[in-house]
């Protein structure tokens, strides 16, 4: 994959519209990537990288710690973001999206489609000790849990059924327990 300097990422000419779109490669070494830019799958950032506003990303965009990004960004499916990235008011995150510790949103983000999302995760839990998010949206309550995505309710059905009497049942429920408390 080939690494860009900030040189070659300043030469990439902007398209009719006045957006960037940068080919899928290395931006480790870019830290300022300015308003506008849409970038490809399997794209990768490094620390304290900032973006300005209306930016877009492919799947499989990777961010490191202390990222930040400006006012109506959005995310392909499977993005993931590096502990204490910063969010602008209306991002837009798609499917599978992970976040690390810390991370920041602004008003009128939404995750995995939902709208004015606001969520928590809680870590190592469940039968194969992965983090697990909790939505609440103006649609309802919502669970990212690994593969599964779906309302809380059809989650609290399934995990009683798969994990009935296990220690995983009652670390599932607490944690939706949690939650609906902090929602």
């Amino acid at each position: 994959m080939k690494k860009y300097t900030q040189e070659e990422f300043d030469a990439i000419p902007r398209d009719e519209q006045g957006v960037k779109q940068c080919p899928t490669g290395d931006y480790t070494a870019i830290t300022s990537f300015g308003e506008r830019c849409g970038f490809g799958e399997w794209c990768s950032f490094g620390e304290w990288c900032s973006f300005g506003e209306r930016c877009s990303f492919g799947e499989g965009c990777g961010f490191g710690k202390g990222c930040g990004f400006g006012e109506g960004c959005s995310f392909g499916e499977l993005c993931s973001f590096g502990k204490r990235c910063g969010f602008g008011e209306g991002c837009g995150f798609g499917e599978g999206c992970s976040f690390g510790e810390g991370c920041s949103f602004g008003e009128l983000c939404s995750h995995e489609g939902l709208t004015n999302s606001r969520y928590i995760a809680v870590d190592r839990i469940g039968s194969s000790n992965r983090k697990t998010y909790f939505f609440l949206a103006d649609e309802g309550y919502f669970v990212r849990a690994g593969c599964y995505f779906g309302k809380m309710s059809d989650f609290i059905k399934r995990v009683k059924e798969e994990h009935a009497g296990t220690k995983h049942e009652k670390a599932y429920l607490a944690a939706v327990r949690l939650a609906k408390i902090l929602l």
